[in-house]
């Protein structure tokens, strides 16, 4: 290994290296993270032929290249340290968060907005959100509040700025807009902002329950959160109509999350009736969500239900809408656990969902995005499997280092960032995803009204020292020592003295927090599986009754489906149809894996 990474080293034009970055052979050897498509030290992170190092804690050098043939490198432009300044156990680790928080502030507007990313100009409701509950409302809550205002309509309500079929009703995940509202209030304690985005959040969410809530499932209607690009994640006969008609588990998540923090809001703003009102349709919502979307068999929520007449369950996970249910407590602690281990997991990371779509190139399909890799590790963190929590950690730093930027997206399939249908570096979901996933990890921040508590939860192989000095929160000026690891606090000092590791909201002044982890470990597991693609959709046609389609490659059989439930099985490619009804077929390959079902035909 030493020999091999010298001699990529060798191969980078333009770079100084000193010699003795590899001399210790003992340090060379430390592995934080490895499997068979890269590796992860304390001094490097390597896979094939390319490897990327951080000469010091303000630069990143690497031996790929950009899209368009060039050297890649990252040096420091801005003022990051009034920020806080973060010391992590190796130059390489301090380095990628500090490459992080530059390319924050890279994202910053001179309106005072954020942008979304380096080829994406503008707010869009969705990124600021995501980036907001990831990090950012406590890194820079100022920011995030302009572009929250940014996207409100002139009758008040929140702009859907994305989705398909003209964006709202068909895309109906707005609201997430509300979960970044509130995170913003518990990082600053702001009650002016919450006054004035609540009614923001009433009025959308009185417009959703007419529009988009289905009263008979006790779901919301729209196409999953994010996942907007509907050849990406439909059948090809899904029309704008039939996505809004889906109910999906991410979206749904999302509005549990909301319909909580709603309950919270009216709880601090003296609204009682709304405290009642929020609290029994958040509750109502998560038994309706674990009703229908939980898959025992499977250990995991599936994706979406879909179709025209009868909505019929996809066979796939989804990783945010997974998280989300672990995060904020859809699922108990053992679907936690298990959703956790049982998702489809790929070893650059977890997929947007699983199974693929065969025809579809890489984007949400076939796609690693960073930025939902933090959430599932903040997940893993909540339902304590330190090997997720490993592998979402090392997955973000392999992408950050090799390309030494945060990008968007990248294949599932190769790692490659260039063969996506779309991306951006320096994206701001990305980046954020990155800071919010080491403070999770290594300093455990939880924001509270209260204040901030601290519950670090570092894996074993990443035990050392690191240290968070001068992070500005509430007004405080607080300095954070984390040595060890686990996830279990052995003792902790606040400013000398024992104490619980929590900053109650109201202190002022410069603080000091040492903590010390007790080092325990528990035995974890993740599903660390290859490619797994769909059959391809059966195109159905019918004649006085009889149904026919053509074969399809790697198909065991087909199933035929009569108003959502399966009446027959069978190998032909012909089935007669003896009574009305609404008629789909769906094709199982030799593993299990279902295709989508035909459009239904009546």
């Amino acid at each position: 290994m030493k020999k091999t990474v010298c001699m990529v080293l060798a191969m980078l034009a333009g770079f100084c290296f000193s010699a003795d970055l590899f001399a210790n052979e003992k340090d060379h050897q430390k592995k934080n993270y490895e499997n068979e498509k890269f590796v992860w030290t304390d001094n490097y992170v390597s896979e094939g032929n390319h490897a990327a190092l951080a000469p010091s804690t303000e630069e990143i050098v690497t031996t790929c290249l950009s899209k368009d043939g060039k050297s890649l490198r990252w040096v420091r432009k801005n003022d990051i340290y009034k920020y806080g300044k973060f010391t992590g156990t190796s130059t390489l680790e301090t380095a990628l968060y500090n490459m992080a928080v530059d390319e924050m502030i890279n994202n910053f507007e001179k309106d005072g907005t954020l942008r979304t990313g380096l080829y994406w100009g503008g707010v869009w409701t969705r990124d600021v959100s995501y980036s907001s509950l990831l990090s950012l409302a406590y890194m820079c809550p100022d920011k995030v509040k302009n572009s929250l205002e940014v996207k409100i309509d002139r009758m008040g309500r929140i702009i859907q700025d994305t989705g398909t079929g003209g964006s709202w009703p068909c895309s109906s995940d707005r609201v997430v807009w509300a979960l970044s509202a509130w995170n913003i209030y518990l990082a600053t304690g702001d009650i002016e902002w919450l006054q004035k985005a609540y009614p923001v959040i009433i009025k959308s969410l009185e417009c959703d329950d007419m529009v988009v809530f289905n009263p008979q499932t006790g779901l919301y209607r729209g196409e999953s959160s994010f996942i907007d690009w509907r050849e990406q994640s439909y059948p090809t006969w899904a029309q704008p109509a039939d996505i809004y008609l889906s109910e999906c588990l991410g979206t749904n998540a999302a509005y549990y999350g909301v319909l909580k923090v709603t309950a919270d809001m009216a709880a601090a703003l003296g609204f009682k009736k709304d405290v009642k009102k929020y609290t029994q349709k958040a509750e109502a919502l998560k038994k309706a969500i674990n009703d229908k979307f939980w898959v025992e068999e499977d250990g995991y929520y599936a994706s979406y239900w879909y179709g025209r007449q009868n909505l019929i369950r996809t066979q796939h996970s989804e990783t945010l809408g997974e998280s989300f249910c672990v995060l904020f407590g859809i699922a108990d602690e053992e679907r936690a656990a298990k959703v956790i281990s049982s998702m489809h997991v790929g070893e650059f990371g977890p997929p947007i969902f699983s199974p693929q779509i065969v025809s579809q190139g890489n984007y949400h399909n076939n796609g690693v995005w960073p930025y939902v890799t933090s959430f599932w590790g903040k997940a893993a963190a909540k339902a304590e499997n330190e090997t997720a929590l490993l592998h979402a950690l090392a997955c973000n730093v392999r992408t950050a280092a090799l390309y030494a930027t945060n990008y968007e997206n990248y294949s599932f399939n190769t790692g490659n960032p260039y063969t996506t249908l779309m991306n951006s570096p320096n994206m701001l979901w990305g980046l954020s995803g990155f800071m919010g996933l080491f403070h999770r990890t290594f300093f455990g921040f939880e924001f509270s009204q209260d204040g901030l508590a601290l519950n670090p939860f570092v894996p074993t192989v990443l035990a050392g020292t690191r240290k968070l000095e001068a992070f500005p929160y509430r007004g405080m000026s607080l300095d954070i020592t984390v040595k060890g690891s686990g996830h279990e606090i052995a003792s902790c000092l606040i400013d000398g003295k024992e104490a619980d590791a929590f900053i109650p909201a109201d202190w002022t002044g410069k603080h000091t927090v040492e903590i010390v982890m007790k080092g325990e470990h528990k035995p974890s597991s993740i599903n660390l599986v290859g490619y797994i693609g769909m059959p391809e959709t059966p195109v159905v046609q019918e004649t006085t009754g009889k149904l026919q389609w053509k074969a399809i490659d790697g198909v065991a059989k087909y199933e035929v489906l009569k108003d959502g439930q399966v009446a027959a099985e069978t190998t032909a490619c012909e089935w007669t149809a003896t009574e009305n009804g609404e008629y789909q077929v769906r094709a199982i390959s030799a593993k299990g894996v279902h295709s989508f079902t035909s459009e239904p035909l009546r």
